[in-house]
């Protein structure tokens, strides 16, 4: 069970290098009922920073916490089982011909490509899920023909399958047409709104993506942490034009922001 008293996630001093540094003395904490988003250019460590909170990458140095649980005093694929992960990443490993409901239902147990007959009580629910999100039409489809935007929410069904303290929403709109990302990040933001809603961090490079549900905001830089806190605190034209290296003016219309270069 979720110890209530420690944060959802806890990182302290993490550096990654493959070859080259990636990530160097990164120090964050999400605490339980914040919603974060992690910014910053391409190239910026973002998505290795989660593949390492996930044990998808194994960090050079530095600590791990997700609740009480420490990475190296804990199994990391239990663990892992209390982290939805939605990244484009999965779409490459799931079969054409995977079922939709395999495909949620296998998020209980953090697999890729269900074996043997699922659980008829995972089943039910995974079944709800979909209903949840608009996806019931899909129940007796498979994964190969779908757009990019059901597939993102059946990764997110597939998230929530889990028991889950941290929802991680990696680049969710890649590959999203305008009217498409609009409406999975409204869905997005009810989700949010749910009772008991985990932590969730949203990983992106666009601002036009932070939704008024996100508290917090995380900006990177060659794989450091430039600043992080509160998103009104955060988020000012001084800091985004460091981070993206040219001058650039943040405006809000409607609770969305939005950014424009300024030329030289």
């Amino acid at each position: 069970m979720p110890d209530p008293t420690s944060p959802a996630l806890r990182i302290q001093d993490i550096t990654f290098r493959r070859g080259r540094p990636i990530l160097r003395g990164v120090t964050w904490t999400v605490e339980r009922g914040q919603h974060w988003c992690i910014l910053g250019p391409n190239g910026c460590g973002k998505t290795s920073l989660i593949n390492v909170i996930t044990g998808y990458e194994m960090a050079t140095s530095g600590s791990i916490e997700i609740g009480a649980s420490r990475f190296g005093n804990a199994d990391w694929r239990e663990v892992r089982k209390r982290v939805g992960l939605v990244t484009n990443t999965l779409t490459t490993y799931l079969e054409p011909g995977e079922p939709v409901l395999d495909a949620v239902v296998s998020g209980r147990e953090a697999m890729i490509n269900l074996v043997g007959a699922p659980n008829p009580v995972w089943v039910k629910e995974a079944r709800h899920l979909l209903e949840e999100v608009g996806c019931g039409y899909l129940v007796g489809g498979v994964w190969g023909p779908l757009s990019q935007g059901e597939k993102q929410k059946i990764l997110i069904c597939r998230a929530l399958m889990a028991r889950y303290e941290v929802l991680i929403l990696d680049e969710p709109c890649a590959g999203l047409d305008p009217v498409a990302r609009e409406r999975f990040l409204r869905w997005v933001q009810e989700l949010s709104a749910r009772p008991n809603a985990p932590s969730m961090i949203l990983v992106t490079h666009h601002v036009e993506e932070i939704l008024p549900c996100i508290s917090h905001v995380l900006l990177m830089r060659d794989g450091k942490a430039h600043a992080a806190g509160l998103r009104d605190e955060v988020l000012n034209d001084a800091a985004l034009t460091h981070i993206y290296g040219a001058p650039v003016r943040l405006s809000t219309e409607s609770g969305r922001y939005f950014l424009r270069l300024i030329q030289p």
